[in-house]
């Protein structure tokens, strides 16, 4: 939406929580929006007119406006321990009700607070949700919003060691920083209503929000490692390229009308609000393999053998590199793929593959020493030499040609036969068609 409209994206790093905040994570983010192409024009690395795109950095910043809101009476300091909260809940789940908090500190006196901090004991500071209220906002998603003021219940702020919470450092960092656009997970949709109080109440600006279903399994439950879920590393370990995960991902949840391979700009002008999927979207590998084979048809052979960086060591001297990857480069999706056809049709014994064994003891050591007679008068014209083999062993269709394939190539599917002869050589083959013959 940014790139389409000119706008600017923002990143920020919303770090307030320090003991599961650490600069490795937040490098890690940088790292996978930047492996993704997703380069943003403010925030971390690249600066902007603020001082800091880190929370961690904006605490005296955030104090300003706790202490704004304390001359108001909008927010209070409450005790109420995790235990109580938990009891609370549970008895107001029992009774059919919605659990939330009863607001019991919210007309404490001084006293009662000053009895709380002389025993030591550290309060969170909650806001003052107005109420008898309706919050409405137009949700570019979902359409129109609206909430009772007295469905909310006052919600933390400032946290017992004085960070602030998700809640208040985002909105207020959103309004500072002139965010108009926030879209993010419906999972945050009742958070919204909250963040518009606050920000009402300070007179801050607001900006427009968008909430998109979550990601699911293929159970249909949130997305987790238990059902699914890969991070960036782990797919950019397993060798996806960047623009079949961007090509996947901007079209999961949303429509783009056709299959083309898109770039980033690309993807930028197809991107529509209105063409959001209100509903969950599961994680589909099969339709993110899709796009992998798009992306990996699409590269030019340079291209390709930077992606197989490191899989191509083992490869023969006498065999050519560029050869060889246009001769796979059809029949791959991942760069592992290639050292397999590598191993296959170089390295591994052809009696090391359970599969390949039963085609070619099948097949009869008769076939594979007939084969090999024919291919040792000559292999000028693979399709002739084929029809000879087949004239020789009486084999057919799938019994002539599958045990050639699994004999030559140690695989049963890939390439074209004649192309990958012509690749490894006519002294290759019948290296490969005398292993089989003694099997």
């Amino acid at each position: 939406m940014a790139k389409k409209t000119n706008g600017s994206f923002l990143l920020r790093i919303e770090d307030t929580d320090l003991e599961r905040s650490k600069k490795e994570f937040s490098d890690a983010i940088c790292a996978d929006l930047k492996w993704v192409g997703l380069e943003w024009d403010e925030g971390p690395e690249v600066g902007g007119e603020e001082k800091s795109y880190y929370q961690s950095q904006r605490l005296e910043l955030y104090q300003e406006f706790y202490e704004k809101l304390l001359e108001q009476d909008l927010i209070y300091p409450c005790f109420t321990s995790e235990e109580e909260l938990k009891i609370i809940r549970r008895n107001q789940i029992a009774a059919g009700q919605p659990p939330r908090y009863t607001g019991v500190w919210s007309q404490a006196s001084e006293e009662e607070v000053q009895e709380e901090l002389d025993k030591g004991n550290k309060p969170v500071y909650r806001f003052r949700i107005p109420k008898k209220r309706t919050i409405s906002f137009m949700d570019l998603v979902k359409g129109e919003q609206s909430f009772s003021t007295d469905d909310l219940d006052d919600f933390i702020v400032r946290k017992k060691d004085s960070t602030p919470t998700f809640m208040f450092a985002n909105a207020i960092d959103d309004s500072l920083m002139g965010v108009d656009l926030v879209l993010r997970g419906d999972d945050h949709l009742s958070n919204t209503p909250r963040q518009i109080a606050l920000l009402e109440s300070l007179d801050l600006s607001l900006p427009h929000y968008a909430h998109v279903s979550l990601f699911t399994g293929s159970d249909g439950a949130p997305l987790s490692k238990r059902n699914g879920s890969l991070s960036i590393s782990d797919l950019k370990e397993m060798g996806y390229l960047p623009i079949a995960v961007t090509n996947y991902l901007s079209r999961v949840g949303h429509t783009i009308n056709d299959n083309d391979l898109k770039t980033q700009k690309e993807l930028a002008d197809s991107f529509e609000t209105k063409n959001i999927s209100s509903s969950p979207s599961k994680f589909d590998l099969d339709q993110l393999l899709f796009w992998q084979k798009k992306a990996v048809d699409n590269l030019t052979i340079d291209e390709c053998a930077s992606w197989l960086s490191g899989n191509l060591d083992d490869l023969p001297p006498s065999v050519q590199e560029r050869s060889f990857i246009e001769l796979i480069k059809q029949n791959i999706n991942f760069p592992n793929e290639a050292r397999e056809y590598i191993n296959n049709l170089f390295v591994n014994a052809l009696s090391g593959d359970e599969e390949n064994l039963k085609i070619i003891q099948s097949a009869g050591q008769e076939f594979f020493i007939l084969a090999l007679e024919v291919v040792n008068a000559g292999l000028s014209d693979w399709k002739q030499t084929c029809k000879d083999i087949e004239a020789r062993t009486g084999k057919k269709g799938k019994e002539l040609f599958m045990p050639l394939r699994v004999a030559i190539t140690g695989q049963t599917r890939g390439p074209e036969l004649d192309k990958v002869i012509e690749l490894i050589g006519l002294e290759r083959v019948l290296e490969r068609l005398k292993e089989a013959s003694q099997i």
